[in-house]
C-alpha cells in the first residue's frame, strides 16, 4: 500500500534532466569581436526592412484608391478599403514605435 506521504514525495522529487551545455548556441562568457556589428547590421536591416513593408502598404492602398477613381469596375471597393485599413495600421503601428524610441532614447539622456 502506497502512503501519501510516499506519493506526494515522488510527485515531489520530479524528473532529473541534464543539460548539454556544450552546444555552439549556448550562452558563453567569450565575445566574439564582430558580434556588436553583426546585431547592429542587423538591426539596421530590420528596422529599413519594416520601414519599406510600410511604405509598400501605403503605395499599393494609393495605387488601389486611383484605380477606384479611374476604373471603378476593375477593383472591388471591399479590396480598396482593406487595403487602406492596412496602410493606416501599419502606419499607427510604426508611429508609436517611433515615438517610443525616442522617448527611450530622451530618458536614456536624462540619466547623464
Amino acid at each position: 500500500m502506497i502512503t501519501r506521504d510516499a506519493l506526494f514525495f515522488d510527485i515531489a522529487k520530479g524528473h532529473n534532466v541534464s543539460l548539454k551545455t556544450t552546444d555552439a548556441n549556448h550562452y558563453s562568457e567569450k565575445i566574439s569581436p564582430n558580434e556588436g556589428e553583426e546585431v547592429a547590421e542587423s538591426f539596421k536591416d530590420m528596422l529599413n526592412g519594416s520601414i519599406k513593408k510600410v511604405n509598400d502598404l501605403q503605395v499599393d492602398s494609393e495605387e488601389l484608391t486611383r484605380k477606384m477613381i479611374y476604373e471603378p469596375e476593375s477593383v472591388d471597393v471591399h479590396t480598396v478599403m482593406i487595403a487602406a485599413q492596412k496602410a493606416e495600421v501599419a502606419l499607427t503601428f510604426a508611429k508609436t514605435i517611433r515615438d517610443e524610441a525616442i522617448k527611450a532614447y530622451r530618458e536614456l539622456m536624462n540619466l547623464r
